[in-house]
């Protein structure tokens, strides 16, 4: 199975237009989107090319194929606009592991998880693939507004390999074998 996993869009029509492109490409089994979509919030400024509307639109042609996670910035409206239903935290099973979605904001139920869980969150805007207390964690970082110096990115599940992949150029910025 073929999994695109990507965060923090935040409205920017610019790295959003990139990023369906990049789903084209990849031709996904599965997206998930790991919350804040479509609004900007105070901290990060207007940037030029701002348009919630235009986002949630382009989000709405992944129903179907894509699941996603409420971010501190969604709302009830991103939800019917997309038309892609939003929780806090989400348990599924894919490629044979299970996983745990949400996007960072709330307090996480460690309860909930097992040794060799994977647990997908956004939320920071740094893009994370690290082992701690037997829980694989991906942040696939943000197309948008990065921090810490990196760049715009997101991520890709294929088979065994977890890697996040710099928008822009393509380049792999961090893997990891499941195996």
């Amino acid at each position: 199975m073929r999994i695109f996993i990507a965060s923090d869009t935040h409205g920017r029509a610019g790295p959003t237009k990139i990023l369906m492109e990049r789903i084209e490409a990849f031709k996904p089994d599965r997206i998930l989107f790991l919350g804040d979509f479509n609004y900007n919030g105070p901290r990060n400024g207007v940037p030029e090319d701002y348009d919630p509307m235009g986002t949630a639109k382009q989000f709405a042609s992944l129903r179907g194929i894509a699941l996603g996670v409420r971010g501190n910035c969604d709302s009830r409206v991103d939800e019917m606009l997309m038309g892609i239903p939003l929780k806090d935290w989400v348990d599924l099973e894919l490629n044979g592991r299970k996983v745990h979605l949400t996007h960072g904001d709330l307090p996480l139920p460690k309860e909930r998880m097992s040794a060799g869980d994977l647990l997908f969150y956004g939320h920071t805007h740094v893009y994370e693939i690290a082992k701690r207390d037997d829980v694989l964690y991906l942040n696939p970082g943000s197309p948008s507004f990065p921090k810490n110096g990196n760049p715009p990115s997101y991520a890709t599940w294929v088979g065994d390999r977890l890697s996040v992949i710099e928008l822009k150029e393509g380049k792999i910025l961090a893997s990891y074998d499941l195996k």
